[in-house]
């Protein structure tokens, strides 16, 4: 992970994050999504990770190049970008139920990325695009889950409330036998009978799980 690479993603989403902050006093009580609506209720509402955090969690993980990673509730989309940017992965897809968060990802790793190869560990927008090596989804994991079964995904990431983890669970073990690695923010996993927690930050609320 080069230097400039990392301060550059560091610099724009940190700029994401006062943003968000601002629009949360101006709405301190986001809502719930609820079962009863015709969308995922695995997951809380957008609470954006720290960029800090993100650049941890990876490096943590060990993501680099030849890693193909999916964020199971991307929000703006910060680590499937940082995985691209900052670790050289070969590509990564986030799903997200909310639009207006998978334009916002677009958007943020657009600028993240620019024109600047040597700010962007050697990638340009256009490259990555054309490669098709980032993408973001509409929609949630139980949804899509064709999409996130059938491919051969190296690492996952998932934020998600721990109430419905038994109807995910399967998903997860089926690509951690595989030989993934998972990473779950705030919440451990104890409660998937069978995965190995490799390492852990339990200040920073960071689980990575995987084969030894």
């Amino acid at each position: 992970m080069s230097d400039r690479s990392r301060t550059r993603f560091l610099q724009v989403y940190q700029n994401a994050e006062h943003a968000a902050q601002d629009e949360a006093e101006a709405n301190p009580f986001p809502v719930y999504i609820d079962d009863d609506e015709n969308v995922d209720a695995l997951l809380a509402p957008f609470c954006p990770t720290s960029a800090r955090r993100v650049l941890k969690a990876l490096e943590m993980a060990g993501v680099r190049k030849g890693d193909h990673l999916i964020d199971l509730g991307s929000g703006d989309g910060r680590f499937c970008t940082a995985a691209v940017m900052a670790c050289g992965a070969a590509s990564a897809l986030g799903i997200e139920t909310d639009e207006a968060l998978v334009d916002r990802s677009w958007q943020l790793a657009r600028e993240a990325l620019g024109e600047d190869k040597a700010a962007s560990n050697g990638l340009s927008w256009e490259e990555v695009e054309h490669e098709q090596r980032l993408r973001f989804v509409q929609g949630d994991l139980l949804s899509l889950e064709t999409l996130v079964r059938d491919t051969r995904w190296t690492v996952l990431v998932l934020f998600l409330l721990p109430d419905h983890t038994h109807k995910y669970a399967d998903m997860l073990l089926e690509h951690y036998r595989r030989g993934a690695r998972i990473i779950s923010l705030v919440f451990d996993l104890n409660e998937v009978m069978g995965l190995n927690l490799l390492c852990s930050d339990d200040p920073e609320g960071i689980y990575i799980y995987g084969k030894q």
